[in-house]
């Protein structure tokens, strides 16, 4: 098989074809640093902008490690691939530039010439709209084993990128190894890959999350169904792309007639949410999904993003401030830092606008409810996991904290005061018991002592490693009980505002009805449920709506259930 050493080489130095050249490298994954001065692993790193005969941009943001080499000037090659070809730059050095906050940017020289290796199988093959290959990722954390899907963008001999859900995509760093990477075609044909993870990122719109991938398997049995793979898409997408020629179809994109419903459509249903209102919610956790990505990487909270977050969450509890409430309990999707900030948000708006505050404080409430927990992201799995901490592992825990309010630099629009109460006093407790300062009694806000309680509410009702979910008459009992933590006040007034049948509850009545509670009425009881269970015949799903006199029919109120002991979810 033909190696790139025994591919000669051509030096490009015509102005158009650079151009063109470096054009194909500004696709993210598409182009590597590596050093000149010693052995070195490639870079994945970001051309963010070229002017031609002038300067290249680096973006180094997701690997700062090579940022100090960059500074001392140590000598490096740009290599991609590009135009069906693997390009290099000669070796070069770059100066650090300082217009962006927040990132790692670097100046370079124009390059005046290119080498160019022309290698038919080092071409990426992009696969055209409705050429859909789903992707099945299998990851192994010791406990559990996780199965992420998504989708194939393009592929080449060296690797691919896949297109996952952000929340998915937040399982995933650069540099990780993934043993059992799948990619099944239409066909029924399988790739099976085992390699390392060069980047995640999210794409423009922040609704997707776009993952490197390349392949550490060098065998030729697997480089020559790579290579077969690649030629069959080229010669599908040639055949969607040019009009009025007779092409046949590629056999690997035509499914056989008695195949069942493929895995893209079992994928494309799983990203769906079964209510209007829990899909538009959806959209809020992409974006904080996305941040969760970037945090990973280096980056601060992005201010926009974070703005455009709240603003829609926000709008949305003006418009049916009920559904809000129901839908957070139906992201079952996404990550638990995730879920947990936007209920934490929503609650806490909710709570805190019935005492009628000014918009701009409500915003800033979500803004800061929704990102109060990602700095968790940024802290080891295992410390995550571990069932029992020591002084150490708890000291290490109470970073996250930290760690958050300093990313929330460049959000200047964030009043200080709410960022102190939402972000940092939400973990402590009167007596002073809490974290990360030991704050206690008068020393705590208002607003502090409200978010500390919606906090518990939530974070009590979810199963963590260290002890299983909590229903809510005992979170409620917790709260009342514990008013040298929790401020009795703000917790009656949760109770009062959110009612003995909480929005979201799964509730059992005497006739065996069992359903969810989507809406109360004006003296907290439930107005409208979704009867999805019979007790007495529990084999039967139901899908039954009670109104006023209809959940009077019900027969009494018998008890709150758990919905995980019932194997049931709300959306």
């Amino acid at each position: 098989m033909e190696t790139l050493s025994e591919t000669p080489t051509q030096v490009v130095d015509h102005p158009r074809e650079i151009a063109d050249m470096l054009e194909g490298l500004t696709q993210p994954g598409d182009i590597s640093l590596i050093f000149e001065d010693r052995a070195s692993v490639p870079h994945s790193v970001l051309l963010v902008e070229y002017q031609e005969g002038e300067h290249l941009i680096l973006d180094v943001t997701a690997v700062p490690e090579v940022a100090s080499g960059l500074v001392a000037e140590r000598p490096f090659r740009l290599s991609g691939q590009a135009s069906g070809a693997m390009v290099s730059t000669h070796p070069m050095t770059a100066s650090p530039m300082n217009v962006t906050p927040g990132r790692l940017r670097f100046w370079c020289p124009y390059p005046e010439t290119l080498d160019v290796w022309h290698r038919r199988h080092a071409f990426r093959a992009e696969l055209r709209s409705g050429m859909q290959v789903p992707v099945e990722i299998t990851l192994d954390t010791g406990e559990t084993t996780r199965t992420i899907r998504g989708e194939l963008l393009n592929l080449s001999l060296g690797g691919c990128l896949l297109q996952l859900p952000l929340g998915a995509a937040v399982h995933l760093e650069q540099g990780q190894t993934l043993d059992q990477v799948v990619a099944i075609f239409p066909s029924g044909q399988r790739l099976e890959a085992r390699g390392e993870v060069r980047h995640v990122t999210s794409d423009d719109r922040w609704q997707r999350a776009l993952v490197g991938f390349a392949f550490d398997d060098t065998a030729p049995r697997f480089e020559r169904l790579v290579w077969y793979l690649v030629k069959e898409i080229e010669r599908e997408s040639a055949r969607d792309a040019v009009n009025g020629r007779n092409l046949a179809p590629s056999p690997l994109f035509q499914a056989p007639a008695d195949k069942a419903a493929s895995l893209a459509a079992q994928t494309a249903t799983e990203t769906r949410y079964a209510t209007p209102m829990a899909r538009r919610l959806a959209k809020v956790a992409d974006l904080i999904n996305a941040q969760v990505l970037e945090l990973k990487q280096g980056q601060r909270v992005d201010s926009a993003r974070l703005s455009k977050a709240s603003d829609l969450l926000l709008s949305l509890l003006e418009q049916d401030r009920e559904a809000v409430l129901f839908a957070t309990g139906c992201l079952h999707r996404e990550p638990v830092i995730v879920q947990h900030g936007i209920t934490v948000a929503a609650r806490l708006a909710d709570l805190v606008a019935s005492r009628q505050v000014p918009r701009e404080l409500l915003k800033a409430v979500v803004a800061t409810a929704l990102v109060h927990d990602l700095g968790k992201a940024l802290l080891p799995d295992a410390l995550l996991a571990a069932r029992q901490l020591d002084e150490a592992q708890y000291r290490q825990l109470t970073e996250h904290v930290e760690t958050l309010r300093e990313r929330l630099g460049e959000c200047r629009w964030l009043a200080p005061d709410v960022i102190r109460s939402v972000v940092v006093e939400i973990n402590e407790r009167l007596d002073g018991s809490g974290y990360p300062r030991g704050l206690s009694g008068e020393a705590l806000s208002t607003l502090g002592r409200a978010a500390a309680v919606v906090d518990v509410m939530d974070a009590m009702a979810r199963r963590r490693p260290d002890r299983p979910a909590r229903g809510i008459e005992a979170i409620y009992r917790h709260l009342l009980t514990h008013g040298e933590q929790f401020d009795s006040q703000w917790a009656q007034r949760y109770i009062r505002r959110f009612g003995l049948q909480p929005i979201g509850s799964l509730v059992a009545y005497t006739s065996g009805a069992v359903g969810w509670v989507h809406r109360l009425d004006e003296k907290g009881n439930p107005a409208l449920v979704h009867v999805v269970r019979n007790r007495f015949t529990p084999d039967r799903r139901l899908d039954q709506w009670a109104r006023g006199r209809e959940i009077e029919r019900l027969g009494r109120f018998e008890q709150l259930l758990d919905p995980e002991g019932e194997g049931l979810t709300p959306c």
